[in-house]
């Protein structure tokens, strides 16, 4: 049976370790995404990078007195950047597709931990953030999935 560890605490570690830090200089989790967005204002330190968890999906085998669960668990990596003066954002989108690749080559083919498959890229997604502060800000979401397995002793 597979330990289930935090994904988004593996995911900010290995992302810490593999990207420097004068390139990113910042990288949070979901509760400090949460507050940014219902703030509607941009992080103090660009580029920035937030840790997401994008939930899970789960089959599952019934045996005789057990069931045998297959996991999939997928984390967003949320990439912002800005430039100052640059209204159209083409100055932050030139600079995040950098980020997106060094992002992707830390994760994906990644095993986070013992029993989890390695991490596979399952889409990007480019946003504007006009309305988070700065009309030339954008986003870059980009997916990931692992996959790990969990088996239960039937209780009654």
């Amino acid at each position: 049976m597979t330990t289930p560890i935090d994904l988004v605490e593996a995911v900010q570690a290995r992302l810490r370790d593999k990207i420097p830090a004068e390139t990113l200089p910042d990288i949070k989790g979901e509760t400090d995404f949460a507050k940014l967005i219902s703030e509607k204002r941009l992080p103090q330190r660009l580029p920035a990078a937030f840790v997401v968890a994008t939930g899970w999906n789960a089959t599952f085998q019934r045996r005789v007195g057990a069931v045998s669960h297959d996991i999939v668990q997928g984390v967003a990596v949320v990439l912002v950047q800005s430039h100052a003066g640059d209204a159209s954002g083409d100055k932050a989108r030139a600079s995040v597709w950098p980020l997106e690749l060094a992002a992707v080559t830390a994760l994906a083919g990644w095993t986070p931990a013992a029993g989890y498959v390695a991490f596979a890229v399952t889409e990007s997604r480019l946003q504007g953030l006009g309305s988070a502060g700065s009309a030339g800000a954008v986003a870059s979401t980009l997916s990931f999935v692992t996959e790990w397995k969990l088996h239960a002793k039937e209780v009654s």
